[in-house]
């Protein structure tokens, strides 16, 4: 599925967005995702952070190789106004935890249920939504390439080296 399509998809999807007049991006839906100990927390308490939700999952080859590559830029950006979240949409919470471990990653962990995966249209993984510090979707990601990684590189350096507040537009 092409970009702008799953862009579509996912902007019709996410109902009840609040868009303003000045900027048609819309603010991320609430959303609660619950970490692999068992608490839930909420998308939005993440807000005044760029946040790149990535959704994944064990059994996804792909996933294997853009999740080493997000804890790469985790290290770089993550003391810098980037919060990158870890949700994995396939397994109990058990097998989770022994997997990222085995590959190194200590990105924040969480899960999501079914309903809400459905509900924000996401159909594949890995899938990623990057959030600007306001909340407000810049860029959705259906799959996985070196080129996403890089687009999310080159967006998020830009979004973090950019004060709060000062953000807008695309």
């Amino acid at each position: 599925m092409k970009t702008h399509t799953v862009a579509c998809l996912l902007g019709a999807l996410l109902v009840g967005m609040v868009v303003t007049a000045a900027d048609d991006r819309p603010v991320f839906p609430q959303v609660s995702l619950t970490d692999l100990d068992g608490r839930v927390v909420q998308v939005k308490d993440f807000q005044g952070a760029v946040v790149l939700l990535n959704v994944w999952a064990t059994w996804c080859g792909p996933c294997r190789v853009e999740l080493p590559e997000l804890q790469k830029l985790y290290g770089e950006l993550g003391g810098k106004g980037l919060v990158i979240l870890a949700v994995a949409v396939d397994t109990p919470r058990e097998k989770v935890r022994p997997f990222l471990e085995r590959l190194g990653i200590t990105i924040p962990a969480f899960l999501m249920d079914a309903r809400t995966q459905q509900m924000l249209g996401i159909d594949r993984v890995p899938f990623s939504i990057l959030l600007d510090r306001e909340g407000k979707v810049v860029q959705i990601y259906a799959g996985y390439s070196p080129g996403v990684i890089e687009d999310i590189r080159r967006r998020t350096e830009a979004m973090v080296a950019t004060p709060a507040g000062k953000q807008g537009g695309k």
